[in-house]
């Protein structure tokens, strides 16, 4: 309990509370009927009009309290006297200035308290009129707005009073009723004994249309829309007879049409327990229930929204240091829909490495008005770690930071797909670093980017000795004026170059004739960004021609050489076709070249050379499966499960998955059709790929002379294609099975492991058509996987 000072004017107070000689008098009807009106608008069970002299506070009206006075010391209401203005506690026993009050650990005990001093016309606060509830609540802006105009009616009954005691008994207090009800902001009225109406007032008129002599009797029931007349009228005559308070919602008619309202009333009993009659109050809430169902049916469309989305809001009040969290916030965290965490609570979720950043962010917003956007690690309440996009802003009132809003996405995902296409881009520079071909890339202005070993030992540098030095220090002088005037201003206009002819300085000074071929890359807005170029060095080319060219059989070899060059020319302008592509154009670039070096070098009888080709384009082969499927992985996640289904053929299917195979893989593969169903329901790239994952694996892991099966099979109940890829493999491990279908779930083919990608895609795929990926059986003999592909709508 906190010891309160006495108010400044204390003995004004008290003397003007002498003047009134109201203190102990006996109940009168007025200040019955404004505790009333109290409790039923603010919807409390007790209701007290108090006034306090030095010691205690006595009560001239009260509503569902059994005690006439109590302490002053005791009272909430001295604080109200102090406040002067309402005083709300909105729970008691979380105030340490009344946990410990005897009302407060009471049994029931007293939770919820709002009080307005009564103000007289010198200013002084004679007592208070209070509500009470026990349990914790918090009264609505209408209801405070009601309350304040109460007590400035009861301090108006008082000074009434205190005038007609003045002036004899030929006044009437009873006239300060229709006073009080007429300045009410709700309808009221008043019945007799038997619960005809005797009084209604003007807002009680004007909200059903009634005039006060209509609404007389028992003409009030005319307001009552037909479908809930009956009822009001059975509940009214129960509580009459019963002599209990009446509270109900129900319909009135008006020309608008129909409005909800709400109605309260209570019972005035005479001294000897005789029913008087009753008073009451109506409140349209038609308005009310419209906004909270347009609040309720936002909220739900925004949390539909979220979920769709992977997006969550957070608030944080600066002043009270409450946090809020969305739904989607929650769930994100793995908690119930509806958590309220502690700020520290939602601070220990991010691992201790990302607490510093999001704690240094939050403090530039609130020293400088920063927004941020933070992608942390994060441990949710059931210990799965993941990736979140954290973003936030700082509300700003009169200057200073009250509310820090935010948003909050999940993008583990996302997060690993980037990792991984990293890691793939960085063992695709180590392999292009490492390839045999002649090959370098260059920035927009010429300087050098990378090169290949093949190149740095072609021309006999060391690697830090080229990169970032312009390309054209490794020319002639001619060479390269024409690479600055001619070829680079092509190479941008154009987006390719072929076979430009120019001659390289060797480390030693040799010259070197070459042929560049090159492809540029752009960035998003259309600049020039990067231009990587396959070197072709022909020295001995044009040396041997000049030697052979006055012999007849030695002219014959150079013709064939000729036609040689020009194959090579045209598989590389094909490879030029597809380097469009942003991921995988370096990689088919790479390959293109590979291919076009293991043709000339075959050409030459070098077989060792071609050997380490061929190794090198089984690497690059995996690189680029790998690519392929993170890039799948990263497209199927950023998709959100949206996919268009269509009539789509399925012969057509096959005929493009295998095709999709390498040539001397695809005739092992034997499809069985078990059904004459041409179409089905399916988005046919990504089946495409689905399947295509399932007959490479099989194709890898059986032996090079088998056949893998392909059985086409439909059923009825419930309609479905299903697809069934056999093969004659050694079957896959026992410890693999449980995480066949999980991203990184790895087996081995001989000495080539796997991407760990392909099944989990398969997964995907089927899981966005709403079928399904199976093992079916697996062992020394074989494995099954199985497609199901539902085609109902």
């Amino acid at each position: 309990m906190v010891t309160l000072d006495l108010p400044p004017d204390e003995a004004q107070r008290l003397a003007r509370l002498a003047a009134l000689c109201v203190m102990d008098t006996e109940p009168e009807p007025l200040f019955d009927h404004l505790a009333a009106l109290a409790a039923q608008i603010c919807g409390t069970p007790v209701a007290l009009l108090g006034l306090m002299d030095e010691r205690r506070q006595w009560f001239k009206a009260a509503v569902g309290f059994g005690r006439d006075e109590t302490p002053r010391a005791l009272t909430f209401c001295a604080h109200t006297l102090l406040a002067d203005g309402l005083f709300e506690v909105q729970d008691a026993l979380l105030d340490e200035r009344f946990a410990a009050h005897p009302d407060v650990l009471a049994n029931p005990a007293l939770r919820f308290y709002a009080g307005v001093p009564i103000r007289l016309d010198d200013g002084s606060h004679p007592g208070t009129l209070c509500v009470v509830d026990f349990q914790p609540r918090e009264l609505t802006e209408h209801q405070r707005e009601a309350l304040l105009r109460l007590a400035d009616a009861a301090a108006e009954a008082l000074m009434m009073r205190e005038r007609a005691m003045a002036a004899g008994p030929g006044s009437e207090p009873g006239q300060a009723f229709s006073v009080l009800a007429e300045t009410a902001p709700l309808g009221v009225f008043r019945t007799d004994a038997s619960g005809r109406f005797v009084y209604t007032n003007s807002t009680w008129q004007e909200m059903t249309g009634l005039t006060a002599a209509e609404a007389l009797g028992d003409g009030w029931a005319a307001t009552l829309a037909p479908g809930d007349r009956a009822e009001v009228l059975h509940q009214w005559r129960r509580s009459i007879e019963r002599r209990e308070a009446f509270e109900m919602r129900y319909q009135v008619r008006r020309d608008s049409g129909l409005r909800q309202v709400v109605a309260r009333a209570r019972p005035l009993l005479a001294s000897a327990g005789l029913l008087c009659g009753y008073v009451g109050i109506v409140e349209d809430v038609t308005d009310r229930i419209t906004a909270e169902r347009e609040l309720r049916e936002s909220k739900a469309l925004l949390d539909r929204t979220g979920r769709v989305a992977g997006i969550g809001g957070w608030s944080l009040d600066l002043q009270t240091e409450e946090m809020v969290w969305s739904d989607q916030t929650c769930r994100i965290h793995d908690l119930e829909p509806g958590h309220r965490p502690t700020l520290q609570e939602s601070f220990s979720y991010y691992k201790p490495e990302a607490r510093a950043a999001i704690e240094s962010a939050v403090r530039r917003g609130m020293q400088h008005g920063e927004p941020w956007s933070l992608e942390l690690p994060l441990v949710t309440a059931k210990g799965r770690e993941i990736w979140v996009l954290a973003q936030g802003q700082v509300d700003w009132q009169d200057g200073l930071p009250v509310r820090l809003v935010g948003a909050f996405q999940d993008v583990t995902e996302h997060h690993r797909a980037a990792v991984e296409l990293e890691h793939n881009r960085q063992r695709l520079r180590a392999l292009y670093e490492a390839t045999p071909a002649l090959m370098h890339s260059v920035d927009a202005a010429g300087r050098v980017l990378s090169v290949s070993d093949r190149w740095l030992q072609r021309l006999g540098y060391k690697r830090q000795q080229v990169i970032g030095r312009s390309l054209e220090d490794f020319m002639t002088p001619e060479s390269a004026r024409l690479a600055r005037e001619v070829h680079r201003p092509a190479l941008w206009r154009d987006g390719q170059l072929t076979d430009c002819a120019v001659q390289l300085i060797c480390a030693d000074g040799q010259l070197r004739d070459m042929l560049i071929s090159a492809v540029a890359e752009y960035t998003a807005e259309g600049r020039p960004l990067r231009a990587l170029a396959l070197v072709n060095d022909i020295t001995e080319d044009l040396q041997r021609r000049a030697a052979l060219a006055h012999e007849q059989q030695m002219r014959r070899q150079t013709e064939r050489h000729v036609q040689e060059l020009d194959q090579l020319l045209r598989e590389r302008s094909e490879m030029l076709d597809v380097l469009a592509h942003e991921v995988r154009q370096p990689l088919n670039n790479a390959s293109a070249a590979l291919q076009s070096a293991a043709a000339s070098l075959a050409g030459r009888g070098e077989l060792e050379a071609q050997m380490r080709l061929t190794r090198a384009q089984s690497v690059l082969a995996q690189v680029l499966a790998g690519v392929d499927n993170t890039l799948a992985a990263a497209s199927l996640l950023a998709g959100g499960g949206r996919i268009a289904r269509e009539d789509a053929d399925i012969d057509t299917l096959i005929a493009v998955t295998i095709a999709d195979l390498p040539r001397e893989q695809r005739g092992r593969v034997v499809v069985h059709r078990h059904t004459a169903t041409r179409t089905a329901l399916m988005d046919m790239s990504l089946l495409r790929l689905a399947l295509r994952n399932l007959l490479s694996n099989a194709l890898k892991y059986s032996p090079a002379s088998s056949s893998v099966a392909l059985h086409v099979m439909d059923f009825d109940e419930p309609p479905a294609l299903q697809l069934e890829v056999a093969d004659t493999g050694p079957g896959i491990s026992r410890e693999l099975i449980p995480r066949l279908f999980t991203r990184g779930a790895r087996g081995s083919a001989g000495t080539e492991s796997t991407h760990g990608l392909g099944l989990y895609i398969v997964r995907r795929v089927m899981d966005m058509h709403g079928g399904n990926a199976e093992l079916l059986r697996t062992g020394p003999l074989g494995t099954v996987m199985r497609l199901t592909l539902p085609q109902a709508d």
